[in-house]
């Protein structure tokens, strides 16, 4: 099973509060299995002055990290073709600079960039920028 943070309240509430969660998972009305998570909330910046390059058939992305990244922490370079399958790619928490290589993309295709930043509370994304190969 695959635990997934989901934050629902009123807008402006914020993170939860610091403190033990249990996750009960149901089946048929009996418990199957129970499990108790320390949350912490946490929040990081999102990465900014998101730039790419073509190299060959490789992209090369730069950004500049967002303050509060730290080990335990990572970045992922998302890319969506406007027509195609979502590419992305895990980067170290520590990065400012991701290649990726043999990037599926045709020559004049348009693309959206992303860089996220990932952590343990959720994650923060950079503006969504359109692009052509």
């Amino acid at each position: 099973m695959i635990r997934r943070w989901v934050l629902y309240g009123p807008a402006g509430a914020g993170l939860p509060i610091l403190g033990a969660y249990t996750f009960r998972y149901y089946q048929g009305g009996t418990v199957m299995l129970e499990q108790t998570v320390d949350y912490r909330p946490d929040t990081v910046g999102y990465p900014t002055d998101v730039v790419w390059r073509r190299e060959g058939t490789d992209m090369v992305v730069t950004w500049t990290p967002p303050q509060g990244m730290r080990a335990g922490m990572w970045y992922k370079v998302l890319v969506f073709p406007d027509e195609g399958s979502l590419i992305s790619q895990v980067f170290a928490w520590d990065a400012a600079q991701a290649s990726l290589p043999a990037v599926p993309l045709a020559d004049g295709q348009g693309f959206t960039l992303n860089v996220a930043a990932y952590f343990q509370a959720g994650y923060a994304y950079s503006d969504y920028q359109h692009f052509t190969w």
